[in-house]
């Protein structure tokens, strides 16, 4: 970070992109599909024959440009993969997925055996699996990934925002969220995986016409009463509310002697997380970060299906103003709960396409932020949001590393930093800036290392969801946000149902493992 100079406030930056290691910058792909180009460029004038050359030397030029030519910010070999994928995808008929009514008879079997209603979800979201955990005054939902035996517990968050504040409660609210990552980064920490999403819904207005509903005086005048309606009843026609959201996981391999000596099982690692989840309170509270409440099974199930279906958003706020108007009277007996069931909360049909995501009448395009700016403000990420004529979701997935891990990946950024710049020079090439500054961050990564600093791996995912009329008016509204900010973006071909999953939905899915 850049201390302020001049009055001037300050920026932040130092973050690395993760480089391939496995061949001078080269995966193993890239390196193999070189390896072959080099063969069959050899392979004729060996053989001393012009008719082998006229087939290998085209194959060589193809394979070349596979591995060096990049389109759109991918090279030939990842295209390949790709389309590959998504081909036997969709010949598997993976791509889509029906739930909801097609479901039924699964959901119905689930009710008369008596369990409690699980998630059913498609793609990468199937292996989740909910399990409820007392704590305090109501019970929270922990989500149990079965893939890679994780839980994850969700958290809804207030925060007085910092865009009008001034530069010192800035720094001490950013000072306290560098905090609350640092503490995770220790050796064998059992939370290995922090997501904070933001989203931008549309305002429905039925929690303030339940709070003047409820406050509104039997004598009041007619016209008063009349006026006071109108104005609600188009006030939020136009208004947008932000939701925000922390997802803490924890990795019950880390935590195998707590989760024993905790009773074992599920409810064991259950209560582990929820144990070192209450020691985070006074970290969230130094960041200004108030916890609304930790979701509950029906509240997560709300949150994922107002995500696969917006148009559903008003009807749940209303159901959930009501049933808050009728617990504040103690009528709640005969009205609807608050939230979803869980086996209700995916879509009732989905489908994936190359690059968009159909789900229960909308379409969602989803993002991988490729490139951060060098040197940022701490309103960066502000227009990633937009103003609201889109609904939009931003999510950050941060992975705390231990001292020896944070050590290693540092080590290894400065060594290949400094083979670049060694093999330039000795090969009479000018050193570009670009590298020198990534040297400069890499010595600067090193020294915070050594001071105490925590070292994280992140990576940032955004979703614009909309009608299938204006989709792609909402993706360029996005990408000329996103570069008024200084931020590449990079759309999220053939993936774009994970990538769902991962910008739009609070489950603490983690990073892509590196690449080698």
């Amino acid at each position: 970070m850049t201390a302020e100079t001049a009055g001037r406030p300050r920026t932040y930056g130092g973050w690395q992109r993760e480089r391939v290691a496995f061949l001078f910058g080269l995966s193993a792909a890239r390196a193999a599909l070189l390896l072959g180009s080099a063969m069959a460029a050899v392979i004729p004038f060996a053989a001393a024959s012009a008719r082998s050359g006229a087939l290998l030397w085209p194959a060589a030029a193809v394979l070349a440009a596979a591995a060096l030519v990049r389109v759109r910010g991918r090279t030939g070999d990842e295209w390949a993969a790709g389309v590959l994928s998504w081909m036997l995808i969709r010949a598997r008929g993976q791509h889509r997925f029906a739930g909801g009514p097609f479901a039924l008879a699964q959901t119905s079997g689930r009710r008369a055996a008596g369990e409690e209603p699980q998630l059913d979800l498609p793609g990468i979201l199937a292996p989740l699996r909910l399990l409820s955990v007392p704590a305090g005054p109501r019970d929270l939902v922990v989500v149990e990934s079965r893939h890679d035996r994780t839980w994850t517990a969700v958290a809804q968050v207030r925060f007085p925002g910092i865009g009008l504040s001034d530069s010192a409660r800035r720094e001490q609210r950013l000072a306290g969220w560098g905090a609350l990552l640092a503490s995770l980064c220790t050796e064998g920490g059992p939370l290995v995986r922090v997501q904070a999403l933001q989203r931008l819904v549309p305002e429905s207005g039925a929690a303030l016409r339940s709070w003047h509903a409820g406050h509104l005086a039997p004598g009041a005048p007619d016209f008063a009463v009349s006026v006071a309606g109108e104005l609600l009843a188009t006030a939020t026609l136009t208004t947008t509310r932000r939701e925000a959201f922390l997802a803490f996981t924890m990795d019950a391999r880390r935590a195998r002697a707590q989760v024993r000596a905790a009773g074992g099982g599920d409810q064991g690692a259950a209560a582990v997380l929820v144990r070192h989840l209450r020691g985070l309170h006074q970290a969230l509270g130094a960041a200004d970060l108030t916890v609304e409440d930790w979701l509950g099974a029906r509240d997560l199930a709300e949150v994922i299906r107002a995500a696969y279906d917006p148009h559903s958003q008003h009807l749940l706020a209303a159901r959930r103003a009501a049933a808050g108007r009728a617990a504040d009277r103690g009528a709640a007996a005969g009205t609807p709960p608050a939230g979803v069931s869980p086996d209700l909360a995916g879509p009732v049909y989905a489908e994936a396409w190359p690059g968009a995501y159909l789900h229960d009448g909308a379409v969602s395009v989803s993002y991988w932020v490729h490139s951060w700016p060098g040197e940022a403000y701490c309103t960066a990420l502000g227009p990633l949001l937009g103003d609201g004529g889109h609904r939009r979701s931003l999510s950050v997935v941060y992975e705390p590393l231990g001292p020896r891990a944070a050590e290693k990946a540092v080590m290894r950024e400065r060594t290949a930093r400094h083979v670049a710049v060694r093999m330039r020079q000795r090969t009479g090439q000018v050193v570009p800036e670009h590298e020198r500054a990534a040297v400069d961050r890499a010595l600067g990564q090193d020294a915070e290392r050594a001071a105490g600093h925590g070292l994280v791996r992140f990576a940032g995912y955004a979703t614009v969801t909309a009608d299938a009329e204006t989709i792609e008016d909402a993706c360029a509204g996005l990408e000329a946000d996103a570069a008024a900010a200084r931020i590449e973006l990079r759309r999220l071909w053939f993936a774009q149902d994970s990538g769902f999953a991962l910008g739009a939905l609070p489950l603490g899915l983690g990073l892509p493992k590196r690449r080698w």
